[in-house]
Order: structure tokens, then C-alpha cells, then sequence
């Protein structure tokens, strides 16, 4: 069965001559190989599992709100962790001077 739109594949560095002869073509901005529209998908079999944003996979792996919230919450605390460090840092600097 031909694909009617881009997949996603999941190939690891030692295979991508493989992927590449077969058909599949790298997105330099997602950083990921892909079945082309059009090409058939039977020989990219053992790649497609592990792909990233194939449906339904990345409806399962999408974070919660609450997780984001989680995440943001933590990046944040380390953010101002990090302002407080260089301003204390800058000013004993200044001091200095």
C-alpha cells in the first residue's frame, strides 16, 4: 500500500543508507527520515513503530496540561535560579571596579 502522505520513520544512524535506497527521504528541519506521499510503505516496516508524530502515537504521548504546567513551572524556577546567579554575579563584578 502506497502512502497518500509523509510518515515518519524512526531509523537509527546505521540504517539510513538502507531507509535512503528504499525511498525515504530526510527532513533536515525535523531532524527525521520519512516515507514520501506516494511510495509504498511495506519495505519501512520495522522503522515505522518507533517513529515520532504517526497517528495515534502522538495523541498518546502528548503531555497533559497538568504535566506542561509541571514543566513550565520547572523551567521557570530554573530560569530565575540562573538570573540570580549572573546578577550576583554582575554585581560583585561591578563592586569591583
Amino acid at each position: 500500500m502506497s502512502s497518500t502522505s509523509n510518515i515518519n520513520l524512526k531509523v537509527p544512524f546505521n540504517e539510513k543508507d538502507q531507509a535512503k535506497s528504499l525511498g525515504a527521504r530526510w527532513n533536515a528541519e525535523g531532524k527525521l527520515w520519512y516515507v514520501p506521499a506516494g511510495v509504498e510503505v511495506a519495505p519501512f516496516e520495522k522503522w515505522l513503530s518507533a517513529a515520532p508524530n504517526n497517528a495515534p502515537m502522538q495523541a498518546i504521548n502528548e503531555p497533559t496540561a497538568q504535566a506542561r504546567s509541571d514543566i513550565n513551572m520547572s523551567l521557570d524556577d530554573e530560569m530565575d535560579d540562573i538570573n540570580a546567579r549572573l546578577r550576583a554575579a554582575y554585581e560583585s563584578n561591578v563592586d569591583a571596579f
